[in-house]
């Protein structure tokens, strides 16, 4: 979800497009001017129709395909970004910097992202009736939750000793 609404974006671009400079409204609206000025362009390419939701994101070819458009136009960022309809330069600096580190594999949709954190270990029955593999994945937790406290500790005593030195 974007930061601005699409119609604050148009009107603000529409106002830089009308003559107001783009720092004035930076100030006024305490936002970069930059990314007004990105705003603008956006709106003088694509009109009403700025800022519409895009297919461009779907799927790893169309990620590949914006790349190699701006590769053969030899456009920025921003140019490129712009002609695209996007909502801000910054979707395609992150394709490009994961192409570049990971090729056509770094623009696939990852679930690793979107995993949800597992929940904690602490369990509603009685100790009785735990399996014994739940009572040694429980043992197992327990153990790991214990070195992390005890490695805390230990950095925050580290932590001390080296500000009473420094004294």
């Amino acid at each position: 979800m974007s930061k601005y609404s699409r119609e604050f974006k148009l009107i603000t671009a529409q106002q830089c497009l009308d003559g107001k400079s783009s720092r004035i409204l930076a100030n006024e609206l305490s936002i970069p001017s930059q990314l007004i000025r990105y705003w603008t362009q956006v709106f003088a390419i694509h009109g009403t129709d700025a800022f519409l939701p895009n297919l461009h994101a779907s799927n790893a070819k169309t990620k590949l395909q914006a790349l190699k458009l701006m590769w053969t136009n030899e456009w920025s960022l921003n140019h490129t970004s712009a002609i695209l309809n996007q909502s801000s330069p910054g979707t395609l600096s992150v394709w490009l910097k994961k192409y570049n580190e990971f090729g056509l594999r770094g623009l696939e949709r990852s679930s690793i992202s979107r995993l949800k954190m597992k929940q904690s270990h602490t369990t509603t029955k009685p100790d009785s009736e735990m399996t014994t593999e739940e009572l040694k994945e429980e043992l197992a937790y327990l153990r790991a939750e214990n070195a992390v406290l005890k490695k805390l500790e230990e950095l925050e005593q580290a932590k001390r000793r080296q500000t009473k030195k420094k004294r």
